[in-house]
């Protein structure tokens, strides 16, 4: 039987080579503290939501973590394949995974739905909750339909009909899990003026006998007989109260924007408990139902979690803003284990995956703390934001890596920082090292959102930093001779953009061998600062804050009238192009007008969606060679703090086609480039069977077929135009063969 295999992302192309970057993902080592990380390009991780998934099909749970990245809560999925044993919290991260799964905002949770024994999603939608279906296989990959745009609930079961949609806020994530113990999911969350608890039964039991429906009723419109509000809980309320009562409190009363609920049986007495996390809030509290199935009450509470119970578990779960909590597997011990993690932009980031193993020895709970960065300390993770330059600071002839961030989380605020990685490796095979995550200790000046640049911009022989911060000013770090020796001039060119956050670069635009400043601001566009001083003494004017009549504000319903655009200009040649990154991670490529022409004519668009990538919001890119090819690498920072790596040198990138030289000679396809139809032949070669099976460019599979003929017709009637990957894997009974080519289909 030919095995499944996960197929790292190929090199990404398309008809025009000149349209895409030859780059594809790939990795460098990475050690911090003599410790070599083992997913070093997991791409940060901050406010967020974690669930359990089968991601490869070996029938072990993974870790899917859905990262809100930005302020802005559009979020990013992350992707953990676990590789340990049982007891074992091993991981590998899966980053080409997420582009499998659908965009969505605020809030999303994986859980299992239609009893297949594959986890779907929940997710947030305009104060409601939809519903992807999980229908993937191992032979088409990881894969989600919508099947409830919104789900609906009838607010009068007893009555005429009253149906509406089932109200969740954005702000938080409501309980999802089996209330009654019939097999279905159920939910609890807070009304829609946010003080009572609402139980929505599924009915897909009752009506149609088996779980596979998303069809409610509301059960219980004040669910465990409980209101909550400044952090506190109230017992004995509503109890008399009918069912179609809403109950909206009182308007002088306080409400919260949201909560997140956890259900869970803690003490396996067949009633769920709940934990809560409030915005308003830096604590959980636990909730310990002591009703029925039929009539939940809570009848004491505790801020003490998870202490509460088991006095011996070490950590209270305490964060600066807005704690939530996850019942998940971590360790693959078949045990549901603890994860507590903010659920807001701004607070705990660097260290924000709280993990407490279950170590109870029966079908109750013990949750005892193990570390705050479960996953995030195999990573790059350098708190809110990243934004990579490279080079060689200390003059040793190999390129640095370098990082700014909008802040390191610090008790109660965000501070900015420079965090240093030295390249310990050769001019071919880079490996960086961390050295500190205060470079020039500008963590005392007090900047937000730092994204550095590098240049000698004085012309004395050494390289200098320049940073733009969120105050729309650029500062100067001057290199004053030997390493690390830094000199902070705050905002000595008397520039503040006219929009906020500038993302600065040094670049001669102009070709008269002066760095000029090309930054980057707020509103999604570009401001040109010429350079008009002398070789020594630099000084700045703007010519422009609209170069190139560039502007990548995100969609408007998503971002406001936000872009975050972080600029990259390289020369190519004897032509200079631009690579931009924008608030909803896009990265745009441009030709750039001769030097000559930049102040009277527009940059030219070559893609708005350069090589497919999208590795979360508030793209920041450097590309720069950094393993001595002659070809330019691609490091993309995002909001989530971390980074990912595309080389020029992965095994993915190629235009011809790999595995297999002897095989190339007896297998073909053709026509290619191809419109409907492909014809195999193999010439010369008797085997027992073979598969076909095309990938796209991010190594998602596409289309699988059984091969048992050596002439056989493949039909392409839906797959779209573009470049793609056939791999043919032929078994001769003794040895398994396989080939990939390119194909292109028009």
């Amino acid at each position: 039987m030919f095995k499944y295999i996960t197929i790292a992302a190929f090199a990404l192309f398309t008809r025009s080579s000149v349209a895409q970057l030859l780059v594809a993902r790939d990795t460098i080592t990475v050690i911090e503290n003599n410790y070599v990380l083992k997913m070093p390009w997991a791409n940060g991780v901050n406010s967020s939501n974690v669930s359990n998934l089968d991601l490869n099909f070996d029938g072990i749970k993974d870790v899917v973590v859905f990262d809100k990245v930005t302020q802005f809560s559009v979020g990013r999925f992350r992707c953990f394949i676990n590789v340990g044993t049982a007891g074992q919290t091993k991981y590998v991260s899966a980053p080409h995974l997420s582009y499998n799964f659908p965009q969505v905002s605020n809030w999303a949770v994986c859980l299992d739905y239609d009893c297949d024994g594959k986890e779907d999603l929940f997710c947030s939608v305009n104060g409601g909750i939809s519903v992807y279906k999980n229908v993937s296989t191992p032979t088409t990959g990881i894969n989600f339909v919508l099947v409830k745009s919104i789900v609906d609930s009838d607010f009068n079961p007893q009555g005429v009909p009253s149906i509406a949609p089932l109200y969740a806020s954005t702000i938080g994530v409501p309980g999802l899990a089996d209330i009654d113990g019939d097999g279905d999911i159920d939910v609890l969350t807070f009304s829609a003026g946010g003080y009572y608890v609402e139980y929505h039964k599924n009915m897909s039991k009752e009506l149609y006998g088996h779980c596979d429906s998303l069809v409610y009723d509301i059960a219980d419109a004040c669910w465990g007989k409980i209101t909550e509000q400044s952090c506190a809980v109230s017992f004995n309320q509503c109890p008399l109260k009918p069912l179609t009562d809403r109950f909206f409190p009182p308007t002088d009363e306080k409400r919260h924007a949201g909560s997140c609920l956890m259900c869970i049986d803690a003490n396996a007495d067949n009633l769920m408990d709940l934990v809560m996390g409030d915005i308003s809030c830096n604590t959980v509290q636990f909730a310990s139902n002591t009703g029925s199935v039929t009539n939940a009450v809570i009848s004491d509470t505790t801020k003490m979690y998870p202490n509460y119970p088991n006095k011996n578990s070490t950590q209270q779960i305490k964060m600066n803003n807005f704690p939530c909590t996850y019942y998940v597997d971590c360790d693959g011990d078949g045990k549901k284990d603890l994860v507590a993690t903010p659920n807001t932009y701004g607070s705990e980031n660097v260290k924000s995956l709280w993990y407490y193993k279950n170590a109870s020895l029966t079908n109750t709970v013990n949750f005892q703390f193990v570390k705050n960065n479960f996953l995030q300390d195999e990573m790059i993770e350098v708190g809110q934001n990243s934004f990579p330059v490279v080079f060689d600071y200390n003059n040793d002839g190999i390129k640095d890596l370098l990082i700014g961030t909008w802040g390191y989380f610090n008790t109660t605020s965000l501070v900015a920082q420079l965090t240093l990685y030295k390249n310990i490796g050769s001019l071919s095979q880079p490996s960086y090292s961390l050295i500190t995550r205060d470079f020039a200790n500008l963590s005392v000046q007090g900047l937000n959102n730092i994204m550095p640049t590098v240049g000698d911009i004085d012309t004395d022989g050494d390289v200098d930093i320049c940073v733009g911060s969120s105050s729309g000013q650029i500062h100067w770090l001057e290199n004053l001779g030997g390493v690390g020796n830094y000199l902070f001039h705050n905002n000595s060119f008397s520039i503040t953009t006219l929009s906020s956050a500038a993302a600065p670069q040094l670049f001669d635009i102009d070709g008269d061998s002066k760095l000029d400043l090309m930054v980057g601001t707020k509103n999604g566009r570009i401001a040109y600062y010429k350079n008009i001083g002398t070789a020594s003494v630099p000084a700045f004017t703007l010519m422009t804050s609209y170069f190139g009549n560039i502007d990548v504000k995100g969609n408007i319903n998503m971002y406001g009238i936000d872009g975050y655009a972080v600029p990259y200009f390289f020369k190519s040649g004897a032509d200079t192009k631009l690579l931009l990154g924008n608030v909803h991670g896009q990265i745009f490529y441009y030709d750039v007008p001769a030097p000559s022409a930049i102040l009277t004519n527009s940059c030219t668009l070559i893609n708005a969606t350069t090589n497919n990538l999208n590795e979360g919001g508030q793209a920041a890119v450097c590309f720069e060679d950094v393993n001595n090819d002659g070809k330019r690498d691609l490091f993309v920072g995002n909001g989530s703090g971390g980074l990912s790596f595309f080389s020029s040198a992965s095994p993915f990138v190629s235009v011809e086609e790999i595995n297999s030289t002897k095989l190339n000679d007896r297998i073909s396809l053709f026509p290619n480039p191809a419109t409907d139809k492909l014809q195999l032949k193999i010439d010369g070669l008797e085997f027992e069977y073979g598969t076909f099976v095309l990938y796209d460019l991010l190594g998602k599979q596409i289309q699988t077929e059984t091969i048992n003929e050596n002439t056989q017709t493949f039909l392409l009637n839906k797959i779209t135009s573009g470049v793609y990957f056939a791999k043919i894997s032929i078994n001769t009974g003794l040895q398994i063969h396989t080939v990939t080519k390119k194909i292109i289909i028009n």
